[in-house]
Order: C-alpha cells, then structure tokens, then sequence
C-alpha cells in the first residue's frame, strides 16, 4: 500500500513540475521551440508505455495545472486531455492492436493534430470575436506542423532510448505494464 502512494505521490511531483515546465519555460522559447508541447507528448508515451489509469492520473494533474496558470477558461486542458485520452486509447484499442515503433508515431501524429484542432476550436467557440475561422489560418497549420514535428521527434528519441535501458522492450512490439 506504501509503495503504491509512494507512486502516485512521485507521479504527482513529476507531473507537476512538468506543467509548471511548459507554462513557464518552454512556452517562452523562441518560434519553433516554443511549439514543444511535453504534456502532451509525455500523456501520450505514459499512455503507450504504461496504462490508461496512470496516463488519466498525469491528465489530470498536468490539465489541473494549465488550467489554473493560463488565461483562457478553467477546464480547458481538463477537457482536451481527456478526450484526447480517451481517444487515444480508443484507438489502441480497436485500431492499433500491437505496440509497435509505427504506432507509436501514428498515435503520437493523429493527437497532436487532435489535441491542436479541440483547442483551436474551443478557443473559436468561446471567443467573443470571431474574425477568421481557426482553419483557414496560417499560424494554426504551423503551430500543428511544429507540434506534430517535435512529437515524432521525441517519439523517435524517447522509443529507441526505452529500448536501449530496457530489457523488457522488444524493437518494435511492447507489452503492457501499470505502474499505479
């Protein structure tokens, strides 16, 4: 039972300061290093790696986070990571049945753009003015290209580090481990 609080006690640090990381830091980062969103990309490899129950805990935690420290309107990045998890699992779970290196990307790919259009849209619906809809702007498309870039990155560094450190990751196909 201690070891299980210990757990989730350091899930909780260490997702914290990985909030508190993308709202202080990175998001002031120059043009295209400012697009490294980390919470979603850790969401999705604790999704990958370990288990839907310890990625909707970090959801939580990380969504918690943004949500009290940005200007928009609170539950915002509850909502989005949610149903982005939701999602996502969605998908490994009737679509990519295997946990291979291609899945990862594909799943590392398909919500980011997700994750980019829920806010996008959010945003668009909530906003008291409306000038250009969000889709036929360019900062939308370079803000997703980037994110989608920096994700398939990380996700090729991230994998192939896993399985250098680990002996129970296979090249290509993973087995599934909770950690909480």
């Amino acid at each position: 039972m201690f070891k299980n609080i210990w757990q989730i006690l350091i899930l909780i640090i260490i997702t914290s300061f990985l909030a508190l990381l993308q709202f202080s830091f990175i998001s002031s980062l120059p043009s295209p290093f400012c697009q490294i969103n980390l919470l979603l990309i850790v969401l999705i490899f604790t999704l990958f790696f370990l288990d839907f129950r310890t990625a909707l805990i970090s959801a939580l935690i990380a969504g918690f986070w943004l949500d009290l420290m940005s200007f928009s309107f609170f539950g915002l990045y509850l909502t989005v990571f949610f149903i982005c998890l939701f999602f996502a699992e969605w998908i490994l779970k009737n679509l990519l049945t295997n946990r291979s290196f291609y899945s990862l990307l594909a799943i590392m790919t398909g919500i980011t753009f997700f994750y980019n259009f829920l806010v996008a849209a959010l945003f668009y619906i909530f906003s008291a003015e409306k000038l250009v809809f969000f889709l036929w702007q360019k900062s939308f498309w370079l803000t997703t290209a980037y994110q989608c870039l920096w994700s398939l990155l990380s996700a090729v560094i991230l994998f192939n580090l896993a399985v250098l450190v680990s002996k129970r990751i296979k090249p290509f196909f993973l087995d599934k481990k909770s950690l909480v």
